[in-house]
């Protein structure tokens, strides 16, 4: 690890890592953290988000949200409107107490947390590639830097974050605040709501009866399949955590051509996703095969949200599991059987609850984190969690955004952080007949010409699907 990673790293775990003063200079006294808590009803840490906050301590865990405008921005007028979407949404300053937390309104202090324009000539991909590894400061303890760049006929509008806060269905909301408030004010104004529980409350054995047992039992299976994926060897690749972001052009009207496609296989869209990745990956991520290790593994995130009952469905927070996929050698030299094994694995998973219990294997990796030392945490991860590739797929059809495209709101992109798991995170986001298509990537372990010829494989076997 870089030495002054390292340090940082350190240097936060030795001064208490997760404790309130360590990460936030306004958290509340530890002793007194629960029952303020409990009094005022603050909301608990989910596992995902304990898990994610030791990663941040590591490196920062990123991600940001862009929308592509028609027009010229108004940089006063998106500065008054960010200022009142936090005022609104009752956001700013993130308070810690003990295991839980709270968000503190700016009052009016927002004008130093202000939409920043870019330079003239930075490209979004460069910018976001800056983003993602810029850490954010303690001493604000906001999680949010929202940003624009001006092109030729239209801008970006973009909102780095802190992913330990939220999920990208949240993040959705505090952008639709932003958003209308320049561009339609008098659509309704949205109001958070916290989701109070953490995992166990929402899919512990308690809730989820036979499903949660069946979940129980593939999450024993992967761990055991996990045994046989191929992995990074070296373990210097996994000492560097930088990421980097570049677009994956794709033409309009392929998420239609996909969907029609994927009807005629029966599989899913998302299943063409996962067996495109494997295929590129086993022929450009740098995991040999060796004697016990044959098979490769690729993930895709999952919004945990339609799981639960619904008035939860809308909750502010960080509801995500994931699923993890296992790719045989003589499958990834035949197209059909990749994906038709791709596909059914997938099913299997969603019959059995697997992302709903992938609380267990995330427990894990969090008492690892607990445990082990920074520099140990990643050769946990590199050796025991050995995913080539992973993707997260969001349609935006049925959301907020639908209702300005495809005027104002051209497009919807999104740059998911890749983590200590994976070296690479593929995210499709569709908007209308457009899907947009990047790849977040650490290029310790894929260089940028390797990871853009891992974007032409992936959008050649696209096209070639569509037709």
């Amino acid at each position: 690890m870089p030495p002054l990673m390292l340090r940082a790293a350190t240097q936060a775990r030795t001064s208490g890592g997760d404790s309130p003063r360590a990460s936030n200079p306004h958290a509340t006294n530890p002793s007194t953290a629960k029952s303020i808590a409990h009094r005022n009803g603050n909301p608990k840490f989910s596992l995902f988000q304990k898990l994610v906050r030791q990663w941040d301590e590591i490196h920062p865990y990123n991600a940001i949200h862009v929308l592509k405008v028609r027009g010229q921005y108004d940089l006063q007028a998106s500065r008054a409107a960010w200022h009142d979407a936090l005022e609104v949404l009752g956001m700013g300053r993130v308070n810690i107490a003990g295991d839980s937390f709270f968000h503190e309104c700016l009052n009016g202090d927002s004008i130093q947390h202000t939409v920043e324009p870019c330079p003239p000539g930075v490209t979004l991909h460069a910018w976001i590639s800056r983003e993602l590894n810029r850490p954010f400061c303690p001493i604000d303890a906001v999680p949010f830097r929202p940003f624009v760049i001006q092109e030729p006929d239209f801008f970006w509008m973009g909102l780095v974050y802190q992913h330990w806060v939220a999920d990208s269905a949240s993040i959705r909301e505090v952008m639709r605040e932003w958003f209308v408030r320049q561009y339609d004010p008098r659509a309704g104004r949205t109001k958070p709501r916290p989701w109070m529980g953490g995992y166990l409350a929402l899919f512990g054995p308690q809730r989820s009866g036979l499903e949660m047992a069946d979940g129980l039992l593939a999450a024993l299976r992967s761990t055991s399949q996990f045994r046989r994926v191929r992995r990074i060897e070296d373990p210097e690749m996994f000492q560097d955590l930088s990421a980097a972001f570049m677009p994956i052009p794709s033409h309009p009207g392929l998420i239609d051509a996909l969907r029609q496609s994927a009807r005629r296989h029966g599989v899913t869209v998302n299943d063409f996703f996962l067996a495109g990745i494997a295929e590129a990956a086993n022929e450009l991520v740098p995991v040999p095969r060796r004697y016990r290790r044959q098979d490769l593994a690729v993930a895709t995130i999952v919004n945990l949200r339609p799981k639960v009952h619904r008035p939860m469905c809308d909750a502010f927070g960080l509801l995500l599991g994931f699923t993890s996929v296992c790719c045989k050698p003589k499958q990834l030299e035949h197209w059909d059987s990749l994906l038709h094994s791709v596909s059914a694995q997938m099913r299997r998973q969603k019959l059995a609850g697997s992302a709903q219990s992938s609380w267990l294997r995330l427990m894990v990796g969090w008492w690892a984190g607990k445990m082990l030392p920074p520099e140990k945490v990643l050769e946990f991860y590199r050796k025991r969690v050995s995913i080539a590739g992973a993707n997260s797929n969001v349609n935006l059809n049925h959301a907020w955004a639908a209702r300005y495209n495809p005027d104002p709101i051209l497009e919807y992109h999104r740059a998911p952080p890749t983590g200590p798991m994976t070296p690479l995170v593929l995210s499709t986001t569709t908007l209308g007949k457009t899907m947009s298509i990047g790849l977040t990537y650490r290029p310790a372990i894929l260089p940028t010409d390797k990871a853009a010829e891992f974007g032409r494989m992936f959008a050649e076997r696209m096209n070639v699907l569509a037709t």
